[in-house]
C-alpha cells in the first residue's frame, strides 16, 4: 500500500503547494517622493531589494507617486533615487498596504560611489580623504592609452616615463618616491616585492574606473601605502542587460595599433560576465636615431563573473593575464641607442571574493587572490663606446636650481675648436665631456619572479542606523620563485570607525597592525575628519565642505635589500620605510553647484627610508650595503577649479600643484642626493587644463598639460674641460603639451574618433635623456553591440 500510493500522493502534495503560492497575492509598497521643500519629484527611481538583489522597480509619476509591486509580503530595503539628490533608503514589511515617503535632500552633482578610501561603499561626497575618480567615460574623453595617461590628470601626482609607450613609467605622489603607491587591479594588491609598479602597461581598454587617494593609507593597506593608493577596476558587465559584444580599433603615428573586443552582459538581475582580449603596439617615435626597432607589444586577456545567490550572497572570481615583449633603447638624449636589450614582463592576477549580507546592520567579505609577476630584461652588451660632447651652464655642486643645465650637444669637431678658443662659450658657460663610456651596456640577464597568495576578512556592523564599525585580517606570502628561501610572511589585523552625525560631519578613525615575519609587529593608525559648514543648497554659494587627515605610511624593504644578490649584501635587521602625512583642505560649489574650487594642503615627512651605502668589498664581504636614514621631506599644495554642469556645450577645468621636497639626510657622495636638494623627477609646480564642447552626437577636447623644471640626473659621468672635475646635468627643463581630440556617435553602437597628441610638437625630455614623444596623431573607432 505505501509502496503504491506514495508517488501520487508526493505528486499531490506538491500540486498543492503550487496552487498555495500561485493563490497569494502580491504585496505592494506605495509611496510619495518630495524635495526638502515638499515639492513632489516626478522621474524618481524606486527600487525593492530583498538582500542584495533588486526584485522591483518603478518609476514616480507627475505627482511624485509610485506603488511597488512585490512578489510575497515580508521585509524589502526601499531606495529612491534622482540626479541632482542625495538617495534615500528605508526598510519596509510589504502587506496590508505598506507606505514608504522620501524626502531627498539636494545632493553634489559630482556625487559618486567611492570604495579605496575606507574599503566600504560611500558616496564621494562623504570622504574627507583627497581623492579623485576616472570613469570610462572620462577615460575615452581624455584620449588616454595606458593608465598612466588617465593618473597625468591627478594634482600632485608626477608621472615620468622612458621613451615610448610601454616604457617604464614611475608615479610621485606628493613628493613621495615611486615606490610609495599602494596598487590594485580588482582588489589585487599588483605591485612588485619592494613597492614599485610600472603604471606603462595597463592599457585603458581594459579599464571601467580608476580611484585614487592621496596620502598615507597603511591603516587599511599596509606595506607601500605611504603616498596613494590607487585601484584599477576593470570592465564588467551588469545584472540586468543582455549579451553584448564591444570594443575598439585605433592606428596611428610610429606604426602604432590598438584594439580590444570582450563579450559582457548578464542574466536574471542574478549573473553578470565580461570576457576580453586587448591589444597595443608600437614602432616607437625615434627611428631616424636608432639602429633597430624600439618595438613594443603587448596582449591582455581579462574576465570576471559575479552571482547573486539567494538573496543575501553574492559571489565574484575574475582573472588578468598580461604578456608585454619590448627593447630599452637607453638614453638617446644624448648617446646612440642601446641594442640587442629585452624589458619583458608576465603578470597574472586571479581573485575570488565573497560578499554576505548577515541582516540589516551586519555585513561581511571575504577574498583570496593570488599575484604571480615576471620581469625579464637582457642585454648583450654589444655596443661600442661613445663620448659625450657639450656646453653646460651653471655651478657644479650648487642646489637646484643653480646647478648645471644643459645648453646644448656638440660634435668632436665644435668641441675641439671651442677648447682651443673658448671665446665662442657664453657667460657662465663651460665644456664639459665624458671619456669613452658605454653607460650602463654589458651582457647581463636579470630575472625576477614573484608570487604573492593572499587572503582578506573583512566584517561591517552599522549601529545607530548609519555608524559603521569594520574589523578585519589580512594575510599575504610572498616569495622569490628563483629562490624560495627568500620568502616573507605578513599578518595584519585592522579596526575602523566611521562616525556620521546628520549627514553632514564625518569622522574616520582606524588603525592596523602589521605582524612580519622579518619586521616585527607595527602599528599603523589614521584619523580623517571634515564636513559641511554650508551644506548643499540652492544659491550662489552652494556649499562648503571642509576636511583633514593624518596617517603613518609604510613600505617594506624589497629583497634586494634584505637577502642580498650577486651585487650588493642584504640586511635582515633593515626597517621599513615610514612616513607621517597631514593634509588640510576645502571645497567650494557655486551658482547652484555649476562650480566647483577646491584647495588642500599637505605635509609628509619620511623616515628611516633606505639608501644604498656600499660597504667596501660590495657583495660578498659579508656587511650589508643598505642602511636606513632620516630620509626626506615634502610639502605643497593642490587647486582644482571646474564646471560641474556645462554651459552651453562648454566644460572646462584645471589644476595645479606646487610641490616642494628636500633630501634631509643621505649617505651618498653624489651631489645630486645632499641634504637641501629637492627630490629628483619632482616639479615644483605642474597643472593642466581640460576644455570640451558637446554638441549633438559630436564633441571636441583640449588636454593642456604643463610640468615645471625639476631635478635630475644625466648618470652620463661627465667632467668639466678646464679641470677634471665630475660634473652631470641636473636641471630639466619644463614643457607644456596641448592634445586635441574629437569623436562623432555616426549610430547608436559605433563611434568614430581623432586624437593628436603633442600637438604643438614640443622637444622635451620627461626624464633627462629619454626624449618624449613627438606629434602624434591617431584615428579609430569604438563599437558596442546588443545589450
Amino acid at each position: 500500500m505505501t509502496t503504491r500510493y506514495s508517488a501520487p500522493f508526493g505528486i499531490l502534495l506538491c500540486l498543492l503547494a503550487v496552487a498555495s503560492l500561485g493563490a497569494q497575492e502580491p504585496a505592494a509598497v506605495a509611496g510619495t517622493v518630495t524635495d526638502s521643500s515638499g515639492g513632489v519629484l516626478p522621474g524618481a527611481t524606486i527600487e525593492a531589494l530583498r538582500g542584495l538583489r533588486v526584485v522591483s522597480t518603478a518609476t514616480t509619476g507627475n505627482d511624485g507617486r509610485y506603488q511597488l509591486d512585490l512578489p510575497t509580503d515580508g521585509s524589502y530595503r526601499v531606495t529612491a533615487r534622482l540626479d541632482g539628490f542625495a538617495a534615500g533608503a528605508t526598510d519596509v514589511t510589504a502587506g496590508g498596504g505598506a507606505t514608504a515617503d522620501f524626502r531627498l535632500d539636494i545632493a553634489p552633482l559630482s556625487d559618486t560611489v567611492v570604495v579605496t578610501a575606507s574599503r566600504t561603499a560611500e558616496g564621494s561626497a562623504s570622504v574627507m580623504e583627497s581623492h579623485s575618480v576616472f570613469t570610462e567615460d572620462d577615460i575615452e574623453t581624455l584620449g588616454s592609452h595606458s593608465v598612466a595617461d588617465v593618473l597625468r590628470y591627478v594634482p600632485g601626482l608626477n608621472i615620468e616615463s622612458t621613451g615610448r609607450e610601454g616604457s617604464l613609467t614611475s608615479v610621485f605622489a606628493r613628493g613621495g618616491e615611486s615606490d610609495y603607491n599602494h596598487v590594485l587591479i580588482d582588489g589585487v594588491r599588483v605591485n612588485a616585492n619592494g613597492g614599485y609598479y610600472d603604471f606603462g602597461r595597463v592599457s585603458a581598454s581594459e579599464i571601467e574606473r580608476v580611484e585614487v587617494v592621496r596620502g598615507a593609507q597603511s591603516a587599511l593597506y599596509g606595506s607601500d601605502a605611504i603616498g596613494s593608493v590607487i585601484q584599477i577596476f576593470t570592465k564588467r558587465g551588469t545584472p540586468d542587460s543582455g549579451p553584448r559584444l564591444a570594443g575598439s580599433m585605433e592606428g596611428g603615428s610610429f606604426g602604432t595599433a590598438r584594439g580590444d573586443l570582450r563579450v559582457l552582459g548578464g542574466a536574471q538581475q542574478r549573473v553578470d560576465y565580461q570576457l576580453g582580449v586587448a591589444y597595443r603596439g608600437s614602432d616607437g617615435a625615434f627611428q631616424d636615431r636608432l639602429t633597430e626597432l624600439d618595438r613594443f607589444d603587448q596582449q591582455t586577456i581579462d574576465g570576471n563573473v559575479g552571482a547573486i545567490l539567494g538573496d543575501t550572497t553574492r559571489l565574484r572570481t575574475g582573472f588578468r593575464y598580461s604578456n608585454a615583449r619590448a627593447n630599452s633603447v637607453g638614453p638617446i638624449t644624448y648617446a646612440p641607442g642601446d641594442t640587442g636589450t629585452g624589458a619583458d614582463t608576465d603578470d597574472l592576477t586571479w581573485h575570488l571574493d565573497f560578499d554576505q549580507t548577515l541582516s540589516s546592520r551586519i555585513d561581511h567579505s571575504a577574498t583570496v587572490s593570488y599575484f604571480r609577476s615576471g620581469r625579464q630584461f637582457v642585454d648583450d652588451g654589444s655596443d661600442p663606446q661613445y663620448r659625450v660632447f657639450a656646453i653646460l651652464e651653471g655651478m657644479p655642486g650648487a642646489l637646484y636650481p643653480a646647478g648645471p643645465r644643459l645648453v646644448r650637444l656638440l660634435d668632436q669637431a665644435t668641441f675641439d675648436t671651442l677648447a682651443a678658443d673658448p671665446t665662442g662659450l657664453g657667460s657662465g658657460q663651460f665644456l664639459a665631456q665624458n671619456g669613452p663610456y658605454n653607460g650602463f651596456d654589458w651582457a647581463s640577464d636579470f630575472d625576477t619572479q614573484l608570487r604573492r597568495p593572499a587572503a582578506r576578512y573583512q566584517l561591517n556592523a552599522t549601529w545607530l542606523d548609519n555608524q559603521v564599525l569594520s574589523a578585519g585580517y589580512d594575510y599575504y606570502s610572498e616569495t622569490n620563485a628563483l629562490d624560495e628561501l627568500q620568502t616573507v610572511a605578513n599578518h595584519s589585523y585592522f579596526v575602523q570607525q566611521q562616525f556620521n552625525v546628520a549627514d553632514a560631519w564625518f569622522v574616520t578613525a582606524g588603525t592596523r597592525i602589521d605582524d612580519n615575519a622579518h619586521y616585527g609587529r607595527s602599528m599603523n593608525p589614521k584619523l580623517s575628519a571634515g564636513g559641511y559648514p554650508l551644506p548643499f543648497r540652492e544659491g550662489p554659494l552652494s556649499s562648503l565642505k571642509v576636511s583633514a587627515n593624518i596617517g603613518r605610511g609604510i613600505k617594506n624593504p624589497n629583497f634586494s635589500q634584505l637577502f642580498g644578490s650577486q651585487w650588493v649584501d642584504g640586511d635582515l635587521s633593515l626597517l621599513p620605510e615610514e612616513a607621517v602625512t597631514v593634509d588640510a583642505g576645502a571645497e567650494l560649489t557655486f551658482d547652484d553647484q555649476r562650480w566647483r574650487a577646491s584647495f588642500t594642503w599637505f605635509n609628509n615627512d619620511y623616515e628611516n627610508q633606505i639608501a644604498y651605502s656600499p660597504s667596501p668589498g660590495f657583495a660578498g664581504d659579508g656587511l650589508p650595503d643598505y642602511v636606513n636614514i632620516d630620509g626626506s621631506r615634502a610639502d605643497g599644495v593642490e587647486f582644482e577649479f571646474g564646471l560641474q554642469r556645462p554651459i552651453g556645450g562648454l566644460t572646462a577645468s584645471a589644476s595645479y600643484a606646487l610641490v616642494d621636497t628636500e633630501v634631509v639626510t643621505n649617505v651618498s657622495t653624489s651631489e645630486q642626493f645632499q641634504p637641501g636638494q629637492p627630490l629628483l623627477r619632482r616639479p615644483r609646480h605642474s597643472g593642466n587644463l581640460r576644455v570640451g564642447y558637446t554638441r549633438g552626437r559630436g564633441s571636441l577636447n583640449l588636454n593642456l598639460r604643463i610640468t615645471g623644471d625639476r631635478h635630475d640626473n644625466s648618470f652620463m659621468g661627465l667632467q668639466r674641460l678646464s679641470d677634471g672635475r665630475g660634473v652631470d646635468i641636473s636641471v630639466n627643463p619644463g614643457y607644456t603639451l596641448l592634445t586635441a581630440g574629437g569623436q562623432f556617435r555616426v549610430h547608436r553602437a559605433l563611434t568614430l574618433f581623432l586624437r593628436i597628441d603633442n600637438l604643438t610638437n614640443t622637444l622635451y625630455d620627461s626624464a633627462l635623456g629619454y626624449p618624449g614623444l613627438p606629434r602624434a596623431v591617431v584615428a579609430g573607432g569604438r563599437f558596442d553591440i546588443g545589450g
